[in-house]
This record gives C-alpha cells, sequence and structure tokens, in this order.
C-alpha cells in the first residue's frame, strides 16, 4: 500500500476499524475460497522452505568456512583504525593537569641548568663574553 496516493486512487487509512463498523457494514472484499487457498499453500511452501533452510544452516556454514580456509586476505586492505579511549570529564582533566604539571617541571630543570652553566662561566670563564 502506497503511503501518498497519486491522481484519484483511494488510499487505505492506517486506523484499524473497531468492531462497531465491522459489525455494521458488511465486508466489501468478497473472499475467494480459491485464492485462500492459494495463499495458504503459498505460506505454506514459503514455510517450508525457511525450515529446511533453518535446518541446513550449520551444515552450509562449515561449507562456507571450508572454502575461505586458505585463501589470504587482501594485501591492499589496511589495518583498522584505532578508537580512542572515550574519557570523561575529570579525566581529561587529570591527564590536562598532569601534562601541565610535566611541563612547568621542564621548565624549572631548564632554567636550573642554564644558571648553573652561567654560575660555572663566571668562575671557569668557560665563554668569553
Amino acid at each position: 500500500m502506497a503511503l501518498f496516493s497519486s491522481g484519484n486512487r483511494k488510499v487505505r487509512s492506517r486506523r484499524p476499524k473497531s468492531a462497531q463498523e465491522l459489525g455494521k457494514a458488511p465486508s466489501s472484499d468478497a473472499v475467494n475460497p480459491r485464492h485462500l487457498r492459494r495463499r495458504s499453500e503459498e505460506l505454506g511452501k514459503q514455510i517450508h522452505r525457511l525450515e529446511c533452510l533453518i535446518a541446513d544452516a550449520p551444515r552450509l556454514q562449515k561449507v562456507q568456512r571450508l572454502a575461505t580456509l586458505d585463501t589470504l586476505p587482501p594485501l591492499t586492505a589496511k589495518p583498522a583504525p584505532r578508537s580512542r579511549q572515550k574519557m570523561t570529564l575529570a579525566q581529561r582533566q587529570q591527564v590536562s593537569s598532569s601534562r601541565m604539571k610535566l611541563a612547568f617541571e621542564w621548565l624549572l630543570v631548564g632554567t636550573g641548568i642554564a644558571a648553573i652553566v652561567g654560575w660555572l662561566n663566571q668562575w671557569f670563564h668557560l665563554w668569553s663574553v
């Protein structure tokens, strides 16, 4: 059933009919017993086919696995990209805080080394300035 009608075609409403409405108006769609029998046979065949497929699924899976056992993956395949771990806001703040502390520590160490080298240069005249 189409969602939108085109032209003058009638579109059936999606609202199910109540029992009172069904009781008042006789069904305009006369049910043909041959149609019902044919539909029943089609559904029976489809159910049988699906039951056979379900029963045969383990064997088909084994055949497929054995058929692809000796095949190699394509050489051009790229490795899957590494997904970043999702961190909470508190964890992100902790990581950035630790990075800032580490940067400050390196700045202190660099300044200390420069001060010591300058002090040694003052006493031993390592560089002529």
